[in-house]
C-alpha cells in the first residue's frame, strides 16, 4: 500500500512542526496543506524543508474539507492509494497515525477511523459526540463510538476519489458527509480502530465554532427533512383532494373514499420519497417495508388519539396536532433508517 499522511492546517504553532519531524524520520511521506493562514507563516516555512514534505497552500481560508479535498486530489495525482489525514494541532501521535495505516492496509476498502475514548474528551466534546453519534445511528443506522475524529484513513481509488472530491461541505462538515456518503464510497464499510485521546489545553487551540460549524453539521445529517416535509405536504394536498372528489362525486361514503385515497396518496408519496428524497437508497426502502411502516403509524394514530381524546379528554383539534407532529418526526427516522439499510 502505498500512503501518506494528509494534515489540513490553519494558523498552526510549533506542533505541526514537531510532528512532520516525527514522520519525516519515519519515512511517512507527507501532505501539509496551508488553507489560507494569516498567522503561523514561519511554521510552514520550516515543515517544507523538512525531507520527505509537501506543501500546499492558497491564500484564501476555504475551510478544513476544503484543504482535504485539495491534499486527496493531489495525493491521487501523485500515484498514493491510501491517504492517512491527521490534524495539525498535536492531538494526534504518530504511533496512531501508523496504527490506522495497519488498519487500512488489511481493509482497502474500508474507511478506517481513528476512536477516541468518548468519557476523556472535555465536557463540550463529549456533549457534541454523544449527539451526533447518537442521531447518526438513528438516521442512517451505522453505529460509531467517534463521529468527530479527524484521525482517518481514506483508501484512493479511481472508484471513490470523484465522490470524495465531490462531496459539497468545504468545512468541518465535510468529515461528517463523507460518513454520510460511506455507503457508496467505501464498499468494505467502517472500521474503527481505538487511539489515545489527546487534548492539548482542553482543545483550546481548535477552530471550530460550537454554533456555526455545529449548524452545518447538523443540517447535513438532516439535508433530507425539508424534503421529506414537502413530499409529506404534497400526499396531504393529494389525499385531501381525491378524498372530497371520491365521496361528492362517486361514492358518497367515508371509507371507501378514504381508503381509496389514502391508497393512492400512499403510493404517489412513496414514489416520490424513493425517487427524490431517499434518492439512492438501500433495498430495504420498498414499497412492502413503506407499505407496512403506513399500516403502523396508522395504529398508532389511532391508538394515541383514542387515548387523548377518549380517556384524557383531550380536545380532538389539539391532540391531532401532537399526535401529527410526533409520528412525523418518527416517521422521517424511521424511513432515513429504512433508506440508508443495504
Amino acid at each position: 500500500m502505498n500512503y501518506g499522511v494528509l494534515i489540513p492546517a490553519y494558523q498552526p504553532d510549533e506542533k505541526l512542526t514537531a510532528l512532520a519531524h516525527t514522520l519525516s524520520d519515519l519515512k511517512i511521506p507527507t501532505v501539509i496543506v496551508n488553507d489560507g493562514s494569516t498567522e503561523g507563516l514561519e511554521v510552514f516555512k520550516d515543515c517544507s524543508a523538512i525531507e520527505g514534505v509537501t506543501l500546499l497552500g492558497y491564500e484564501e481560508n476555504h475551510g478544513k474539507g476544503y484543504a482535504l479535498k485539495t491534499g486527496l486530489k493531489y495525493m491521487k495525482e501523485q500515484g498514493f492509494d491510501y491517504a492517512v489525514t491527521a490534524d495539525a494541532d498535536g492531538q494526534h501521535l504518530p504511533e496512531d497515525i501508523i496504527r490506522i495505516a495497519e488498519a487500512g492496509a488489511s481493509n482497502a476498502d474500508a474507511l478506517v477511523l481513528g476512536m477516541r475514548d468518548v468519557a476523556q474528551m472535555p465536557p463540550r466534546s463529549k456533549t457534541g459526540n454523544s449527539l451526533t453519534r447518537t442521531l447518526f445511528k438513528l438516521l442512517y443506522n451505522i453505529d460509531l463510538q467517534d463521529t468527530q475524529t479527524g484521525l482517518r484513513g481514506i483508501p484512493l481509488t479511481e472508484n471513490n476519489i470523484d465522490g470524495l472530491l465531490g462531496i459539497e461541505g468545504n468545512r468541518y462538515e465535510y468529515e461528517m458527509d463523507m460518513l454520510v456518503e460511506s455507503a457508496k464510497l467505501f464498499p468494505g464499510g467502517i472500521i474503527e480502530v481505538p487511539i489515545e485521546t489527546v487534548y492539548i489545553d482542553n482543545n483550546a487551540s481548535t477552530h471550530f465554532h460550537a454554533i456555526k460549524d455545529g449548524m452545518k453539521v447538523y443540517r447535513v445529517l438532516f439535508r433530507r427533512l425539508p424534503k421529506f416535509l414537502l413530499s409529506s405536504v404534497l400526499s396531504f394536498c393529494i389525499d385531501y383532494l381525491l378524498f372530497n372528489g371520491f365521496y361528492y362525486l362517486i361514492f358518497r361514503k367515508i371509507f371507501p373514499a378514504t381508503v381509496l385515497a389514502r391508497v393512492i396518496s400512499a403510493t404517489s408519496n412513496y414514489l416520490i420519497n424513493k425517487k427524490l428524497v431517499f434518492k439512492g437508497s438501500g433495498d430495504k426502502y420498498n414499497l412492502g417495508s413503506y407499505a407496512a411502516l403506513a399500516v403502523c403509524v396508522l395504529a398508532v394514530n389511532l391508538a394515541l388519539m383514542k387515548l387523548l381524546v377518549d380517556f384524557l379528554h383531550w380536545p380532538a383539534f389539539l391532540a391531532k396536532i401532537l399526535v401529527e407532529t410526533i409520528l412525523y418526526i418518527a416517521n422521517f427516522f424511521i424511513q432515513q433508517n429504512m433508506a440508508s439499510r443495504k
